[in-house]
């Protein structure tokens, strides 16, 4: 999965959808009524492990509005949070040590070929 497609150059993160509405630990209400179990898979590359609702997990996002450059957030777990578009879920330190890095990847190779015109 390609981190600048899905981090790099998204509008502010006050512009993301609003969290469904919550119901008990992991459920939302789905768009016909019913209630859903919500499953976070974490983001981090070759990792995919789904997160159990006593797991101690963290949030990423980034955004570009209020400092005119990319800027990535690392945040603790929050169900609101971890509901809104763009938010990548991660399981613990080492993935999201994997995340900063294609971050921090693929703004150096954008400058670069911006550089070079």
């Amino acid at each position: 999965m390609d981190l600048s497609a899905k981090m790099v150059g998204r509008s502010d993160r006050s512009a993301g959808s609003a969290a469904p509405p919550k119901t008990e630990a992991g459920a939302v209400l789905g768009s016909s009524g019913e209630y859903m179990e919500s499953f976070y898979r974490c983001a981090g590359p070759n990792c995919g492990i789904l997160k159990r609702a006593d797991d101690r997990w963290w949030l990423m996002w980034t955004s570009f509005g209020e400092f005119h450059r990319p800027t990535l957030y690392l945040s603790p777990w929050n169900d609101e949070v971890a509901a809104k578009e763009g938010t990548l879920h991660v399981c613990g330190e080492l993935c999201a040590q994997r995340l900063q890095s294609q971050f921090m990847g693929n703004i150096l190779e954008n400058e670069l070929k911006r550089a070079r015109g």
